[in-house]
């Protein structure tokens, strides 16, 4: 048969999306949950990923802002930025402009990802188009982590706005170099962008993009309702699908639903307070991982496609991953032997903090019932997203988990924002100096074979003082409406730059 024409690219149109989950901050820099659409829209960044391998999930670097880059010496990197390109505020984006934005989130108090550019010395314009960034020992993993929207990628935001407006002002008036502009904000309940007309990448049709004339971006908790939407044709893209809704997805004829296998969803990461009883104990903690039925977790909320799995941010293949590294497998026996050494013959209450959404409650049930029934008596404490985030980082909090996803298969060294003490995503407050030193060692090496060693090292810890613990991993699910062409994800972030509505 003949292959079918490519549809003729159509102009205009409205492009609204759904997450479970809303934006604590229209400041890209201080903003916990880097996994935005609108972001996307918003801002540009020096470089970005693209699938190379759908098979394979393996992702390049190309540039966005740059384009082109060079490592004159294991310290030193080169930018070329493109020039000509202008702020939604009419100010110029340039290399100093992009050195202030770098050294920005490096150096800001509330900045998410300020450990991750730690290894950043000094960030400096050496002409109107060249960005020379200086770091403080070897970094083999950070190209890919200034591509990461969770590792040390730095959306550029115009200073112009930023010194006008205050940091409270640019907050609620975001300004970047993006597709799209900022026109409304409806606090937890939707962000309204519109085309930018000056944006600097042209379309296959010839003309400037993005093809789109709009973009909304609405915060629905429950994904359930999301789909509803979506299947009435309200909502073009769901987000962060529900396993339970994928066979539902994919026998409707109007909806596409996207597997995104290398971004994985780690179902009930979970963190313990190592600083507080009883957690302190780390009997009690290796006593919550082996009462963790992975098992019975699969059989209930992974419709088939969950599977068990043992290592926190790793998955095989990544650098450190080593199956004879302890898995802490579910035990009910030695859960009792362990409480009993820790002093609880009789078994330990405890408090799960749980993000209030789904699939977050009911996977906080199915943990409070798994628990119970070893020993371990467990209260749920449901709380919203950012009053959950409150709680972790102030260390109120006994144990408790989220939805996480494998950083290591960007590069283990993202994972200093997860992990080491003090670090703005490390949820679970581990502050351990060994893994410190191991993180440092393992960014700072050039040799693949020793990186491995080292991050076998991290994980090794983790597993053995049993700081953070796992149940099943599922792929990480998108879906949409037929009609939508030309879209696009960063790593696992939507972008609609390129996309286009066929009706």
């Amino acid at each position: 048969a003949l292959a079918q024409p490519a549809p003729a690219i159509k102009r205009g149109g409205t492009f609204v999306e759904s997450i479970n989950w809303t934006y604590p901050s229209l400041d890209s820099h201080l903003s916990s949950q880097p996994f935005m659409a609108g972001f996307e829209a918003m801002y540009n960044t020096l470089v970005r990923f693209e699938l190379a391998d759908p098979k394979t999930g393996e992702q390049k670097v190309v540039g966005d802002l740059a384009e082109s880059w060079e490592q004159p010496d294991a310290k030193t990197m080169l930018f070329k930025l493109r020039q000509g390109v202008a702020f939604h505020d009419g100010s110029s984006f340039d290399a100093e402009v992009a050195a202030w934005n770098m050294l920005r989130v490096r150096d800001h108090p509330k900045s998410q990802w300020k450990t991750q550019l730690g290894v950043l010395d000094t960030a400096e314009a050496l002409n109107k188009s060249t960005l020379r960034l200086k770091l403080k020992t070897p970094s083999p993993g950070f190209l890919r982590s200034l591509a990461y929207a969770s590792g040390a990628r730095v959306y550029m935001n115009s200073k112009t706005a930023m010194d006008k407006l205050g940091e409270d002002g640019f907050a609620r008036n975001p300004v970047g170099t993006g597709p799209f502009r900022f026109k409304q904000w409806v606090t937890d309940d939707r962000l309204i962008l519109e085309r930018n007309p000056s944006y600097f990448e042209t379309g296959a049709d010839g003309k400037s993009l993005p093809y789109l004339d709009g973009f909304v971006g609405r915060f629905v908790p429950d994904p359930t309702v999301a789909l509803v939407d979506m299947r009435a044709g309200a909502v073009q893209l769901v987000e962060w699908v529900p396993t339970k809704d994928a066979a539902a997805i994919r026998a409707d004829p109007n909806l596409v639903l996207y597997e995104l296998p290398w971004a994985g969803q780690n179902y009930f990461k979970v963190g313990f307070n190592a600083k507080a009883s009883p957690f302190s104990d780390v009997r009690v903690r290796q006593a919550a991982l082996m009462g963790i039925d992975r098992a019975g977790m699969a059989k209930a909320l992974g419709f088939g496609v969950g599977v068990p799995h043992y290592y926190p941010f790793w998955l095989p293949r990544t650098l450190g991953y080593d199956e004879s590294i302890t898995k802490n497998e579910y035990n009910p026996a030695r859960v009792k032997e362990l409480l009993t050494a820790a002093g609880y013959p009789n078994g330990v209450s405890i408090e799960l903090k749980v993000i209030s959404r789904e699939p977050e409650n009911t996977i906080g049930e199915f943990a409070q019932q798994m628990w119970s029934a070893v020993g371990i008596k467990t209260k749920l404490v449901s709380l919203e997203r950012l009053a959950w985030i409150d709680a972790v980082r102030a260390n109120n909090f006994q144990a408790a988990f989220w939805r996480g996803v494998f950083q290591t298969v960007v590069d283990p060294d993202v994972l200093k924002t997860r992990i080491k003490c003090g670090a703005p995503a490390n949820w679970a407050q581990v502050c351990d100096a060994d893994i410190d030193r191991l993180m440092d060692e393992g960014g700072a090496t050039m040799d693949p074979r020793k990186r491995h060693e080292i991050y076998r090292g991290v994980l090794r810890l983790i597993q053995e003082r049993a700081y953070l613990g796992t149940g099943i991993v599922m792929p990480l699910l998108m879906a949409y409406r037929k009609e939508v062409h030309g879209l696009k994800f960063n790593f696992q972030v939507p972008n609609v730059t390129t996309a286009w509505l066929a009706k």
